[in-house]
């Protein structure tokens, strides 16, 4: 039998199910997964495809795909609750909820995730006042490996709601979610440069700020703060050409340009990261726009990432331990690294479980399909990471074994029990969660 080849976003990986199935409706998901039982197949789902972690690599049985399930279901204006089918896009989400003048809470810098797929990986922005995509869901329908409707809520059963909403794709087929909206708002997004020492000494202006985040540029001293708060402000009048010639051609095309010369001069990329600061961070500048606008970054150029969430008070530590380490291992290191804050969670696999959280994001580029040995660096920052409690991000790239991330999160035996209940078939069990939950 031939294989079907699926490859992710970043081309880190590829599976090779049997077959990829793309549904329409929740009764064709039934079907699927009723023949399934009864065959003993494998199901492995796959939003959009960004996650560089294996989490959604499968070697045979089926791939599901839910970018046709995609439809608005219902809107409440008044409680400002929309209901989704899981496959839908946060881009068309955010498209829908502002001709509805209003918004989410808070969203990451991509926008092509599939609501099913950033919930199920703990998928976040960044603003300690603000959670992550899952902390704004309040109600999840789940498909189970018996093509059964399974409901659960934050209000019905919160217990068990906070136990799978952050599922790991293990729990089942996320069919339906009810998320808590806003009113629309516009973000003032105001960014400078200033130094390492500068960001380690204001650690505090997370607490002062709706939105912070910063990113640091290696080989240099300089790091760009964006602080963004909500604003009854207008929105800023831009010019299409500048936005392109700044996000696209600057940010994209001339770095991606860059990274493939120093694939070959590595020693290179320290001059690079001087080259990119100047182009994309030096300016102070001040912008107004929507929500979903100001969030978003269009990052094109293929990347794998590692990325841990730490203890809040540990945040200056940690990022000069990473400094230390990048100078004393001579690593050549790509800019930029990011730091982003986000409050404590009650989902149990949220990786800012019961803790206030800063999320340091380390980033490897792949450049015109270019792969770039970094297995060493990330795994020398990853022993920083697990030194201070580090906790994983799901869709992306970890170097923990089983044992170890029993000790990271609490609640880990109640989710394996709950996941053991509601797929004790393990119809959705993949190599990645099997030796996670082993």
């Amino acid at each position: 039998m031939t294989k079907t080849k699926w490859t992710n976003w970043s081309n880190s990986f590829n599976s090779y199910p049997d077959r990829i199935e793309t549904p329409c409706t929740e009764r064709e998901l039934i079907e699927i997964v009723r023949t399934a039982k009864k065959t003993h197949t494998k199901i492995k789902l796959v939003g959009s495809g960004h996650s560089c972690s294996k989490i959604a690599e499968i070697s045979d049985g089926i791939l599901i795909s839910l970018d046709n399930y995609n439809s608005i279901l219902s809107f409440n204006p008044k409680k400002l609750e929309l209901t989704v089918e899981g496959g839908i896009s946060l881009k068309e989400i955010c498209t829908f909820l502002k001709k509805k003048k209003a918004a989410l809470a808070n969203m990451g810098t991509i926008d092509p995730q599939s609501i099913a797929g950033a919930i199920s990986t703990g998928t976040h922005g960044t603003g300690i006042k603000f959670g992550a995509i899952d902390q704004q869901v309040t109600a999840i329908e789940y498909i189970t490996s018996n093509g059964e409707i399974f409901k659960t809520s934050k209000n019905d059963n919160p217990q068990l709601f906070h136990n799978t909403v952050v599922g790991l794709g293990a729990i089942g087929i996320i069919s339906k979610v009810t998320i808590q909206c806003v009113p629309l708002y516009n973000l003032e997004v105001v960014t400078k440069s200033i130094t390492f020492n500068e960001m380690t000494e204001t650690l505090d202006k997370v607490y002062k700020t709706d939105y912070l985040r910063f990113w640091w540029v290696p080989h240099t001293d300089k790091v760009q703060i964006w602080s963004a708060n909500k604003t009854k402000k207008p929105v800023s009048k831009t010019n299409p050409l500048f936005t392109w010639i700044e996000e696209i051609l600057k940010g994209n095309i001339i770095h991606e340009i860059g990274l493939w010369i120093t694939s070959f001069f590595p020693k290179g990329i320290r001059l690079l990261n001087k080259i990119m600061h100047y182009l994309l961070f030096k300016r102070s500048n001040c912008k107004i726009g929507d929500f979903h606008s100001m969030f978003t970054v269009p990052i094109n150029v293929k990347q794998s990432v590692m990325e841990y969430a730490i203890p809040i008070n540990k945040t200056k530590e940690v990022i000069t331990e990473i400094r230390e380490l990048i100078t004393v291992g001579n690593f050549n290191v790509h800019m930029p690294i990011e730091l982003r804050f986000a409050p404590k969670n009650k989902a149990s696999l949220s990786m800012a479980y019961d803790r206030d959280t800063c999320y340091i994001g380390i980033i490897s580029y792949k450049p015109f399909g270019k792969k770039i040995d970094h297995e060493s660096y990330f795994s020398k920052v990853h022993e920083i990471f697990k030194r201070h409690d580090g906790r994983p991000h799901w869709a992306k790239k970890h170097f923990y074994s089983n044992k170890e991330l029993i000790n990271l999160y609490p609640k880990w035996e109640q989710f394996r029990n709950i996941k053991e209940s509601i797929d004790g078939n393990k119809m959705f069990e993949n190599n990645f969660i099997k030796k996670l939950l082993v």
